[in-house]
């Protein structure tokens, strides 16, 4: 994004970081409902044909009053003001009563992982358009989303992998891409990418930014010529004004995230009108990194907090640890509002799960900022239907038409008049059906038995619980070039004991470098540890000098570690951190702890003594 969410963020990159560790798929059952709802529930799951009966309909470009929609076997059947059932037999019937029937919601910017598709579809968000993932897997998403069986999982369409070079963006997040070599290479590069299933192509095009390399605007615009050649539209995240000026120029055929550096000039606004550009503009993540705290309001709104799985609430309350040049929130939205009077199409896309947001959620929320934007309800809510499944060639989906698939959402109120009832949901169909929107819980993990988590008294105290032990942790694991070494050593602990030297190397080469020691899970399957009994994590400390922090992580998500910092002198001092300071994490759902140096460059030498709950 602007000055790369990804990027600064790359706390974010310890998605995949402290080794493979802790990376792990969840493992929930179902929360257990009112039990007449429920049976009905399951019920209305079983088939995928029922009537929406004198409903408020929104069909993806505008509203129509007390009409009826027939769905029938995955598919809409017939829209009219009267429809006869009797030839149907018993078929479910849900009655208008102030309820306006959706599109399916369409999430034109994610980057997809973990429980990102269960999630998404439980806030009725029925497609995900993702940025960047890997791309193993990305043919078996094809075949899932062209059948009407039921699932409970959203549809993917994606880019797969971005084009980036060696050490550019992309490459930071722990498994290994196809970067470009050099311009003659992009078209065979393109080819790969359609060989592996991705539906477009994104570039990252960011010359000036100081974190880490970027293609140079030749072979920006010839990946642009050669993904037009072989028939995919072609995104750029770009972080400036001038950036995206160089792209439109350039015929690219969207912006996957608004500037915010400065106000766009009206020449700009001319050329993407003219070129038929669309942006994503992504506002939830900037108001994210501007510090507008809108995460909080949705966290307190009653609606969407308990139906929040635990990765949803961790994204969601997890925040940027200060505010970065380039992210102006009243730019951006400014910007939004000039580039759609000029009559260039805006999208709806969330960019979940950076900081802030999170899957589904954050996609109604999108709807939300763009009203505040300058478009109407109806632009606001095509923006997230209609629009973009125009704009992606998106065929049986995006509106509510005969013949289409019945992507369907159900909310109480009226959204023509009041855009925050998009946020009253009542029902949520995938493919004609019921889809279950009971939050998930996650199996609780087990009690930690030992709080003494690191005296290293003995060899055995590397390994103090069952299934933890010590390790070095470096950014290495992503990519980077800082490297750590752990030792247990006698006789340099407080009081002449034994303790845990840890020596490291914070290197350039990476946009938020780190290395230290972990302690947690790292042999799969990971066991989650609940440490829900104590309040503070202890430990004594003395080493190089600086500012250093402990990260956390959650067995439940692989998303971006809370963490909080402490100061280390040349004398040792002890430690003591409000559990609570971790916001977002799941005390019941722990998978470890890192204690590292970095973002500051250099060497660093510093010695753990016991580390402890309590």
């Amino acid at each position: 994004m602007i000055k790369y969410i990804f990027s600064i963020v790359s706390a974010v990159v310890i998605i995949m970081l402290i080794t493979l560790v802790f990376i792990l798929p969840t493992n929930r059952d179902s929360a257990n409902a009112d039990s007449e709802n429920q049976q009905a529930d399951n019920t209305s799951a079983l088939t995928n044909t029922l009537l929406f009966k004198n409903i408020r309909l929104f069909d993806g470009t505008e509203f129509i009053e007390n009409t009826n929609v027939l769905v029938k076997e995955g598919l809409i059947a017939d829209i009219s003001k009267s429809i006869d059932i009797q030839h149907l037999g018993d078929i479910r019937v849900i009655e208008g009563q102030n309820l306006t029937v959706l599109p399916g919601i369409i999430d034109a910017h994610t980057h997809s992982y973990g429980n990102a598709l269960q999630d998404a579809l439980r806030f009725g968000v029925t497609t995900h358009l993702d940025m960047f993932t890997n791309e193993m897997g990305l043919l078996e998403s094809v075949q899932q989303r062209q059948n009407l069986q039921q699932t409970d999982k959203t549809d993917l369409f994606s880019s797969g992998t971005l084009a980036t070079v060696d050490g550019g963006h992309g490459t930071q997040y722990g498994f290994a891409i196809d970067t470009i070599q050099n311009i003659d290479g992009v078209a065979a590069w393109v080819t790969r990418r359609k060989q592996a299933g991705a539906d477009y192509i994104k570039l990252v095009y960011m010359p000036n930014q100081q974190y880490m390399p970027s293609l140079d605007k030749a072979t920006a615009l010839e990946v642009i010529k050669q993904g037009h050649l072989q028939g995919l539209k072609v995104l750029a995240h770009i972080s400036s004004f001038s950036a995206a000026k160089d792209l439109i120029e350039g015929d690219i055929d969207g912006l996957v995230h608004i500037f915010a550096d400065q106000v766009v000039t009206s020449d700009l606004l001319a050329m993407a009108a003219e070129k038929g550009v669309f942006i994503i503009p992504t506002l939830g993540v900037i108001a994210s990194v501007n510090q507008q705290n809108r995460n909080s309001e949705l966290l307190a709104d009653e609606r969407i907090s308990g139906a929040l799985s635990a990765a949803q609430k961790e994204t969601l309350q997890v925040s940027f640890s200060h505010a970065a040049s380039g992210f102006d929130f009243a730019i951006a939205k400014q910007n939004v509002s000039l580039f759609h009077q000029a009559g260039v199409t805006i999208l709806a896309g969330s960019d979940a799960p950076n900081p802030g947001t999170a899957y589904g959620v954050s996609a109604y929320h999108e709807i939300i900022l763009l009203t505040e934007s300058g478009l109407t309800n109806a632009e606001a809510l095509a923006a997230a239907t209609g629009t973009t499944a125009t704009q992606f060639s998106l065929e049986d989906r995006g509106v509510i038409a005969v013949g289409k698939r019945a992507d369907m959402v159900v909310i109480e109120g009226d959204p023509s008049l009041d855009i925050d009832t998009i946020f009253n949901l009542k029902h949520v169909l995938k493919n004609g059906y019921q889809v279950q929107q009971d939050l998930p819980q996650s199996q609780q993990g087990v009690a930690i038995e030992n709080p003494m988590l690191g005296d290293f008294e003995t060899q055995d105290s590397l390994q103090p619980n069952e299934g933890f032990n010590w390790t070095q942790t470096h950014d290495g694991y992503a990519n980077g070039n800082s490297t750590a070494t752990i030792t247990r050593v006698g006789n340099i602990g407080v009081d002449g004991s034994a303790a845990l030297r840890v020596v490291s190397t914070v290197e350039a080469g990476f946009p938020y470098p780190w290395a230290g020691a972990a302690i947690g899970d790292f042999s799969p399957p990971i066991s989650a540890a609940d440490i829900a009994a104590y309040t503070h994590i202890t430990f004594d400390v003395k080493g190089s000098k600086g500012n250093y922090r402990v990260m956390s992580f959650s067995a439940t998500s692989a998303n971006i570690p809370p963490s909080q910092n402490f100061d280390v002198s040349s004398q040792w001092q002890h430690i003591r951190l409000p559990l609570s300071g971790f916001k977002g994490l799941d005390h019941t759902q722990v998978s470890g702890f890192a204690f590292v140096a970095g973002p500051t460059l250099g060497e660093y030498e510093f010695v753990l003594d016991n580390v402890s709950l309590e």
